[in-house]
């Protein structure tokens, strides 16, 4: 299946600019990675001249999205990348951490309902050295605590009545470790009058694009896509509140399966913060916030960018009174979702990140605000600075001027 699915991939409008090579974190890092033109484009060109060709340097590949947003023909450089992740890992096997480290709601489940004591084990030394030698995954690498009251628990609406309705892509992310983030989504709709259902959903799949674990992403995705159209054909609007989430649905369901149904869902999807900017943009908007007398940095993550509908998240945070938000202008965050836990790789994930934690610290905000589970882990490990989702902090302004009342 995937020799097929790679036969039918294109490359015939890349010129060899290097545009996407320039704009990826990772070759602007090392030199052990040959490059999304050279592992996109002009390996498919390899392939078909002289058949498909495994190459071990596309596990550095992160699909941050950032080669497709650059290239000025408009080539699918990501999707290319993606399958040949996908056949890398067919030729040469998964090993058993990157088949873990991929499956990330199985996980969340299995830790969530452990979570005192995962969390306790996963902050001792010793434990985490095990796991160095065992599974290469670096002692010194920070995870997000899990959570045992997970979204999962304490919210289970299924059907919806208001003229708006909203059918809620959690994530595993906000599902098993903020769950917070999730239920200020859900305060946020409620603000504004809008019932939001949480549809049977699996994790969007994007760890295992980004292990090379195609098929069971495919699989999930059309879980996903069956799922969710059967309330778009009710009238209801699919946000998410995680960026890679919003990414998947949106661009990688519709490019790797191809189908009407992937495309039919996509027409549907927003992220949340650019949700909100539709509701400003069509008047429906709740515009009565609280003052904040706070100043934050924003940090874009990859997957906003790569959505290419600018900036939501500070185009709605700007219109609470006495909000001061600023971009922290930085690029890739390294740790690029489950590469940044692999301890082959946790050198090139700190050396992306830096950049971003001196502009954090340039900008010395009160705290930095980011949609991006993974982004904020890493910005917890690399910065002094209290991370938020927008979510939150329109959540927060709610409630502050419903107190005002």
């Amino acid at each position: 299946m995937l020799e097929i699915i790679l036969d039918e991939l294109t490359f015939d409008k890349c010129l060899k600019c290097n545009a996407c090579v320039s704009s990826c974190p990772v070759a602007n890092t090392t030199l052990e990675f040959g490059g999304p033109k050279h592992l996109g484009p002009e390996l498919k060109r390899l392939m078909n001249n002289q058949g498909l060709i495994d190459d071990k340097r596309i596990e550095l590949c992160t699909l941050c999205g950032s080669c497709d947003m650059s290239c000025p023909e408009n080539v699918h450089v990501s999707t290319l990348t993606a399958f040949a992740k996908a056949f890398h890992s067919e030729k040469s096997g998964t090993k058993f951490r990157d088949f873990v480290l991929s499956n990330a709601e199985w996980v969340g489940k299995l830790a969530s309902a452990f979570a005192p004591v995962t969390n306790l084990a996963m902050g001792m030394k010793p434990v985490r050295k095990m796991m160095e030698m065992v599974m290469d995954i670096p002692a010194e690498r920070q995870f997000p605590k899990y959570r045992f009251h997970n979204f999962n628990r304490v919210y289970k609406k299924k059907t919806a009545s208001t003229e708006r309705k909203v059918a809620y892509f959690a994530g595993c992310y906000a599902t098993f470790n903020a769950p917070e983030v999730a239920m200020s989504f859900i305060k946020v709709m409620e603000h504004n009058g809008i019932e939001v259902v949480k549809p049977d959903q699996k994790c969007c799949g994007v760890p295992m694009f980004a292990n090379g674990q195609m098929k069971q992403g495919l699989k999930n995705a059309n879980h996903n896509i069956t799922s969710f159209l059967e309330y778009t054909r009710q009238g209801y609007d699919v946000v998410l509140t995680c960026t890679s989430c919003t990414l998947a649905f949106k661009k990688e369901y519709v490019s790797f399966l191809n189908t009407e149904e992937a495309k039919e869902l996509a027409s549907h999807v927003y992220d949340a913060d650019e949700y909100l900017r539709l509701l400003k943009e069509s008047g429906e908007l709740n515009m009565n916030f609280a003052p904040m007398n706070e100043r934050a940095g924003y940090y874009a993550p990859c997957h906003m960018k790569a959505q290419g509908i600018g900036n939501p998240a500070m185009d709605i945070l700007e219109l609470i009174p006495g909000f001061k938000i600023q971009d922290v202008g930085a690029g890739c965050c390294g740790q690029c979702g489950t590469f940044g836990f692999k301890t082959e790789k946790y050198d090139v994930s700190m050396a992306i990140g830096r950049p971003m934690a001196e502009a954090v610290k340039e900008v010395d905000a009160d705290y930095t605000v980011t949609e991006c589970g993974m982004c904020k882990n890493q910005l917890d490990q690399l910065t002094d600075k209290t991370v938020k989702h927008p979510m939150q902090i329109v959540a927060e302004s709610y409630e502050r001027a419903t107190v005002l009342d």
